[in-house]
């Protein structure tokens, strides 16, 4: 009985102390950017950097009140989701830790908050180009204590010694993180039929068919040919399913070679909607225009109007496994058909 009751103390009096390392933790917690508390709309940019990787998100004033928007600087503006944006402003200027000191950090196993091959790097400036907020972002670790809320290392820009974050924290470096990064998505059953031409000239026109296994053909089929993959037709058909750019430059920064020297496919859908993509192979990357039509009188004018709202004006690098199924090649899908020797003659 006596071990029984010892053992219950023991255990009562763990969970208390448990629980006071939490609670003083909590009441300990600082604002660590004041600088920023209501001050939304003076930051003006905000670079994230880790290792060689650098993001830079920048406002663009278009010179009326209200119009700020945000983009992506290495994107030459390209616009970035201003929820994301304005969320990160909201999340450093809320940030509260605790005081900790480097000898923890190192005690814990945790990388150097000055390696910047392993930590983040953020730096929030004013429209004049004063730092309103820097710090280092290192690792996520559980609260001390045993509650389940995890904190994360960091360090203000300047200072000798790091904090405890009162929650986890997280800056992502990839730029598509901080965009919309799907162009378009059509559904693969919405495709009526397709164009494919390479810059050889070669051309590869499928249309949907009335056939549940093989739901597109290839029009004007040579005669004694047969379809040697149907399912390289079908994919060319989803082509443009949640398709995802990889970059985003300004159409005028540098343009497409000449008709001749671009590859292009055009799709339509079964509801009247058109849309081209002009593409060419610059470097190591593939670089499309896009562009959506539709009859006025057509219900699918305000989805083109829409797709062209986001693509007028700007090239978009596509991913490589894309630029292949948006490649003609008649010789992949149309074969001659297998024909029986001919008896040799006498």
């Amino acid at each position: 009985m006596f071990i029984f009751v010892a053992g219950m103390v023991a255990l009562g009096s763990h969970l208390f102390m448990e629980r006071s390392i939490v609670k003083t933790v909590e009441e300990q917690d600082e604002q660590l950017f004041p600088r920023l508390s209501g001050e939304n709309d003076a930051v003006a940019g905000i670079v994230i950097e880790r290792g060689q990787d650098r993001l830079e998100l920048v406002r663009r004033d278009d010179g009326h009140q209200g119009d700020d928007q945000w983009g992506l600087a290495n994107w030459d503006g390209y616009p970035v989701d201003e929820e994301k944006v304005a969320g990160l402003i909201d999340d450093l200027a809320s940030l509260r830790g605790v005081e900790t000191s480097t000898d923890q950090i190192s005690a814990a196993n945790i990388p150097d908050l000055r390696d910047r091959n392993t930590a983040t790097e953020v730096t929030v400036r004013d429209n004049e180009g004063a730092v309103l907020a820097g710090l280092i972002i290192g690792d996520t670790v559980a609260t001390p204590g045993g509650a389940e809320i995890n904190r994360t290392f960091v360090q203000p820009q300047g200072a000798e010694r790091a904090w405890l974050s009162a929650r986890e924290i997280r800056v992502p470096v990839d730029h598509t993180a901080w965009i919309s990064p799907i162009i378009l998505d059509i559904a693969p059953d919405r495709i009526a039929a397709a164009q494919l031409r390479d810059t050889d000239g070669n051309r590869l026109e499928i249309e949907r068919q009335e056939n549940m296994e093989q739901p597109f053909k290839p029009t004007n089929q040579p005669e004694g040919t047969r379809v040697s993959e149907p399912w390289l037709l079908t994919r060319v058909a989803a082509a443009l399913e949640k398709l995802q750019i990889v970059e985003a430059r300004k159409a005028d920064g540098t343009p497409l070679p000449t008709d001749s020297d671009t590859l292009e496919a055009e799709f339509k859908t079964l509801d009247g909607l058109r849309v081209k993509l002009a593409m060419a192979h610059q470097g190591d990357a593939t670089w499309a225009e896009i562009e959506a039509q539709a009859d006025d009188a057509s219900a699918a004018k305000p989805e083109a109007d829409s797709i062209n709202a986001r693509t007028a004006g700007w090239h978009f690098r596509l991913p490589d496994f894309v630029t292949k199924d948006l490649t003609a090649n008649p010789e992949a899908t149309v074969r001659e058909t297998d024909r029986a020797p001919e008896p040799a003659q006498r």
